[in-house]
């Protein structure tokens, strides 16, 4: 008699790089500018997947070939997915501002391994 255990599921997604296109709305209030933005984000990366397969065998039968831990996994695999978020533009002088904003980031699931970011940036600018 023969057992066949399979064991956990792992997986590893490295995102190596990634360019988004965005689209941005916003009102002026006075000397500031609250905006919001949605866009399409497409990048690249490394994923594995490997799930572990035990043979147990009762009665004393010699059992060989196992454990195995099949995979699979693809090296600069496409990502596409979301980015959503918003920020702040504040005129201190005619000339100078200074932004804030916060994104999310979320990409489409590959192999049932999900990512996503969050990021949040400041700045600021000169108009001339």
């Amino acid at each position: 008699m023969t057992n066949v255990a399979i064991g956990p599921s792992t997986g590893r997604l490295d995102l190596t790089d990634y360019g988004e296109v965005r689209g941005r709305a916003g009102y002026v209030v006075g000397d500031l500018l609250p905006y919001g933005f949605i866009g399409v984000v497409v990048g690249s990366g490394n994923y594995s997947v490997s799930t572990n397969v035990g043979l147990t065998c009762i009665g004393g039968a010699p059992c060989t070939g196992f454990p195995q831990t099949p995979g699979a996994g693809q090296s600069n695999a496409l990502l596409y997915g979301l980015s959503i978020g918003g920020g702040l533009e504040w005129a201190v002088t005619p000339n100078v501002f200074l932004r804030g904003e916060f994104e999310f980031v979320q990409f489409a699931d590959i192999s049932s391994i999900s990512i996503s970011l969050f990021s949040a940036r400041v700045g600021a600018g000169f108009k001339f």
